[in-house]
């Protein structure tokens, strides 16, 4: 089995949960990524995924956070993608999600 290339810390308090993503994710991890995030949507009232030490994302993980925006606003929770590196940010530019995952796209 190979190493995981990327890590999370999850915390929740007052129906808000805080999950921080560390590494790198690609399709490898896409699956776990969902799972965490549909889990956490499901529970709280807010979800913030914390994205500053993630230093590359790709396709499988754009998808994850869209489906997690999705079952969130159905849910009536709210999802957002904070500190986005240079190179997420610039990665859900491209794809056109910027604005909508993330609380500031300035």
């Amino acid at each position: 089995m190979t190493e995981p290339t990327w890590r999370h810390d999850v915390r929740t308090a007052d129906g808000h949960t805080t999950i921080e993503l560390t590494g790198e994710i690609d399709m490898s991890g896409s699956t776990r990524l969902q799972d965490l995030l549909d889990q956490a949507v499901n529970a709280a009232s807010a979800v913030t995924v914390d994205v500053a030490a993630v230093g590359f994302i790709d396709s499988t993980v754009i998808s994850a956070f869209v489906r997690a925006n999705n079952t969130a606003a159905t849910r009536g929770c709210r999802f957002v993608v904070v500190n986005p590196s240079a190179q997420v940010r610039r990665v859900l530019h491209i794809t056109g999600v910027l604005s909508t995952l993330a609380e500031d796209t300035a």
